[in-house]
C-alpha cells in the first residue's frame, strides 16, 4: 500500500515513543578539553552562524548581528549557569537556557491546508512555535524536532519528534503518511547542519564521533535518509523554488576547516 497524501501533515507528527539514534562527539582527552575550554568564545560564534546558517538548533539567548562576539563574551562573563558542579566551565547550554530549563527550536517547514510555510517550531507534537513559549508562556516544551546537549566532555544530538521523517508511523499516522514535501525542505538543512557541525567539533579539538543507531531505519551515520541516501542542502538548494529556498543558507558564511576532520576519518579507516 502506498503512503496517505494529504493536506496537513505537519498535524501528524508525533514526539517519539522511544529512544532514537543519536549523534555524540567527543573530547576524551585533557588537551582536548583544554582546547575547547580556552577556545570556547571563538566555538560559540560559530556555532551560532552555523545554527543560523541552516536554522537548526536556534539559539534562544544569542542572534547573530554585527556585535556577536561581544555578545559571547558578555555570556561567558556573566553566566550564572544553572547546572551542578558536574557540568564542564564549557558554556553552549547556556545559549538554550530558558526559564531554569533548555529551550530548544529550529525553523521548520510545515504543512497545514495544503500550505508551506516556515515556522519556528520547539514542540513539533502540538506545533508550538517559539513566540507561544517565549510571548504566551506556553510551557509544552516537549517534542522538539532535534535537541543539542553538551554534558562534561561530549555533544549529544537527538531527535523528540518524527518531523524529518520522509513517511510518518506513529500513533497519529497508523496508516503511513507521505511526509516528503515538508521533509525535503527541513530534512538535507539538518544533514547539511550536522555535518558543519561535526567538522566545526574536530576543529576545536574533539576527538572522537559516535553515531548510535536506535529503533528507527532511516537514520545512518551521515544523517537521516530521504530517499534512501542522505540529501545535504547544498544538492537541492537551487532546485527549490524561491518561496521556499531557506535564504540565511546563502547570507551567512561559516568558514570550516575540515583538516581535522578528514584525518580522524583517515585514522579511523586505517584501524579497522
Amino acid at each position: 500500500m502506498s503512503d496517505h497524501k494529504i493536506n496537513n501533515t505537519s498535524e501528524y507528527w508525533k514526539e517519539m515513543d522511544f529512544d532514537v539514534s543519536a549523534y555524540t562527539i567527543n573530547w576524551d582527552t585533557e588537551k582536548a578539553k583544554r582546547y575547547l575550554e580556552e577556545n570556547e568564545a571563538d566555538f560559540i560564534c560559530q556555532y551560532v552562524l552555523l545554527a543560523n546558517k541552516y536554522g537548526i538548533l536556534l539559539p534562544h539567548n544569542i542572534k547573530v548581528s554585527d556585535c556577536l562576539r561581544e555578545d559571547v563574551l558578555h555570556l561567558i562573563r556573566t553566566d550564572q549557569t544553572i547546572y551542578t558542579e558536574d557540568w564542564a566551565i564549557f558554556r553552549i547550554n547556556k545559549l538554550y537556557a530558558h526559564n531554569k530549563k533548555l529551550l530548544y527550536h529550529s525553523h521548520i517547514y510545515t504543512q497545514r491546508d495544503s500550505i508551506i510555510q516556515l515556522e519556528e517550531i520547539v514542540n513539533a507534537d502540538l506545533l508550538i512555535t517559539y513566540h507561544d513559549v517565549v510571548c504566551n508562556n506556553d510551557d509544552s516544551t516537549y517534542a522538539e524536532p532535534v535537541t543539542l546537549l553538551f554534558f562534561k566532555n561530549y555533544f549529544y544530538i537527538t531527535f523528540e519528534a518524527d518531523t524529518f521523517f520522509e513517511v510518518l508511523s506513529n500513533r497519529n499516522a497508523n496508516f503511513g503518511v507521505d511526509n516528503s514535501e515538508t521533509a525535503y525542505l527541513n530534512t538535507p538543512r539538518f544533514n547539511s547542519f550536522l555535518r558543519d557541525f561535526i567538522i566545526l567539533c574536530f576543529e576545536y579539538g574533539a576527538t572522537d564521533f559516535d553515531f548510535e543507531k536506535l529503533g528507527y531505519e532511516n537514520f545512518s551515520e551521515q544523517g537521516i535518509l530521504f530517499g534512501n541516501e542522505v540529501v545535504y542542502y547544498e544538492d537541492i538548494y537551487d532546485l527549490l523554488p524561491e518561496k521556499h529556498k531557506y535564504k540565511a543558507f546563502e547570507e551567512i558564511q561559516v568558514v570550516l576547516d575540515e583538516t581535522h576532520y578528514k584525518r580522524y576519518l583517515e585514522d579511523k579507516k586505517e584501524t579497522k
